[in-house]
């Protein structure tokens, strides 16, 4: 997954163009969101008190919603955030501000569920980007090296974030952004976080192909939603490995997506679902 597109400033004849906002990583989107949703039309029994689980776990995305009738969902990118499908359920993600997750999901039942759901905050933007980035980190199985961050001290450190002021702020931020950066670069370096090299992500016109047929499966009623799940994680990971791939690699990353692609056809085919 490439970093999420910036939106475009408007810009009026002669004057200086803001700032652009810093680009949207997976460190700002994992983590614990807690609010309220809203059950309309729903025959399902569901709770208004939600937890939303978001992680990413070896190059893979998944949101566990903490309801009986949702489980885990692994999760694509789509242009507004993020999308998880699963038999008759579809559910959108969207952070339309730093630490505030939109929660839409709808069933073919005509059920709809929304909220809005916030996560906790350092208060430090770029602290909370550390915090995200060490809890991917904690996920990820494929590290050659013991992790850069340890998560009990991180915990101590987090507490006293909280509580500076001014130019402690600043240079604790500094400290932060840096740590972030490091971590970020290792897991990039171990395909358990999208390059946000735009151009890697486009890499592998066979593997963008395989995704493509996999999130077109994922979405096919027909076809049993525990195989849809497998193959689309398997989807996700080798579409990760081809982001970071060198040059001499990508072939044989390619060949693999080839032969994923053929599997996903074949049972598009025996299920009567779209190739």
């Amino acid at each position: 997954m490439r970093r999420l597109p910036v939106a475009m400033l408007a810009i009026a004849s002669g004057a200086l163009a803001a700032p652009a906002a810093a680009p949207s990583t997976w460190a700002d989107w994992v983590g614990d969101w807690d609010g309220k949703l809203k059950w309309t039309s729903c025959t399902i029994a569901g709770s208004p008190d939600a937890r939303v689980a978001l992680d990413a776990t070896d190059g893979a995305v998944a949101a566990d919603f903490g309801q009986d009738a949702f489980g885990v969902l692994s999760l694509v990118e789509d242009r507004a955030g993020w999308i998880g499908q699963r038999g008759d359920l579809t559910a959108h993600l969207a952070r339309p501000r730093a630490d505030t997750l939109d929660v839409a999901i709808e069933l073919d039942s005509g059920c709809q569920i929304r909220g809005t759901l916030h996560r906790a905050s350092i208060g430090i933007a770029a602290c909370d980007r550390l915090a995200g980035w060490a809890r991917i980190e904690s996920r990820c199985s494929k590290l050659a090296r013991p992790p850069l961050e340890d998560a009990a001290r991180l915990a101590r450190q987090k507490a006293t974030w909280a509580k500076a002021h001014g130019d402690d702020r600043a240079r604790i931020g500094a400290q932060c952004d840096a740590r972030a950066s490091r971590i970020e670069a290792e897991l990039i370096d171990a395909g358990c976080a999208p390059n946000p090299d735009p151009s890697i992500g486009l890499r592998g016109a066979e593997c963008q192909a395989m995704r493509a047929s996999a999130a077109r499966l994922s979405r096919c009623p027909a076809t049993d939603p525990d195989l849809g799940a497998v193959l689309s994680r398997e989807a996700t990971s080798l579409v990760a490995a081809a982001q970071t791939a060198s040059d001499a690699a990508l072939p044989v990353v390619e060949a693999e997506c080839h032969d994923l692609r053929e599997k996903i056809t074949r049972v598009a085919q025996r299920d009567g679902c779209p190739p």
